[in-house]
């Protein structure tokens, strides 16, 4: 079902396994796929987590109110544009413009390489007691690196340190392999059979 409105609370809307439409704000969907979350009571990091930050420590970010992000020009936006298309992601420029200005979204992950030039953006939207990582924009290059985990890994993290109680991860499923790598996020579940089960 897509395009669904309702009196919900947006955490409501997150709680009942909906994920807000990426063209319309306020809108929210769900398909065959399922959403996901980390539950945050009893956080404990895996080896296998702290191996991605200590890889991928070379980065350096910063998060900012996504209204405070003034480097969205007509270049910026071809960048991503032309990052997904190589990604093979269909993600119109249309939509793009949409997730920076006119969306539920309120906060941006920015990351640098080495040499200081951004190399992946992360939006996201933070309340007082969820947080979603909603889109990742990254440089192709780093399709097959650790960084693109890191961007999940670090807003988890973050969301942990706010004493915040979920952070949700966008679409799941098991068998098509879709997301499968947020399997070994700490305390990870997804919404089935009108439930949150523990994957594990």
């Amino acid at each position: 079902m897509f395009n669904i409105k309702n009196n919900l609370s947006i955490e409501e809307n997150y709680q009942q396994g909906l994920l807000p439409q990426r063209n319309l704000k306020d809108t929210f969907y769900h398909d065959e796929n399922y959403s996901s979350r980390c539950d945050l009571s009893n956080f404990q990091l895996s080896s296998e987590n702290r191996r991605i930050f200590k890889k991928t420590n070379t980065f350096s970010f910063k998060q900012i109110p996504l209204k405070d992000f003034s480097a969205y020009t007509p270049e910026f936006q071809k960048k991503l544009f032309t990052w997904s298309k190589t990604l093979e992601w269909e993600i119109p420029t249309s939509t793009i413009k949409t997730l920076f200005k006119d969306h539920i979204f309120n906060r941006l992950y920015v990351y640098s390489d080495e040499n200081h030039q951004e190399c992946a953006y992360a939006i996201c939207y933070f309340s007082s007691t969820i947080s979603h990582i909603a889109y990742v924009f990254y440089d192709p290059k780093y399709a097959h690196h650790d960084l693109p985990i890191r961007l999940s890994l670090q807003v988890i993290q973050d969301s942990y340190d706010q004493k915040l109680k979920y952070c949700y991860l966008g679409r799941f499923n098991p068998e098509t392999k879709l997301g499968y790598y947020k399997r070994n996020f700490p305390n990870f579940e997804y919404f089935i059979n009108g439930q949150w089960h523990s994957y594990n």
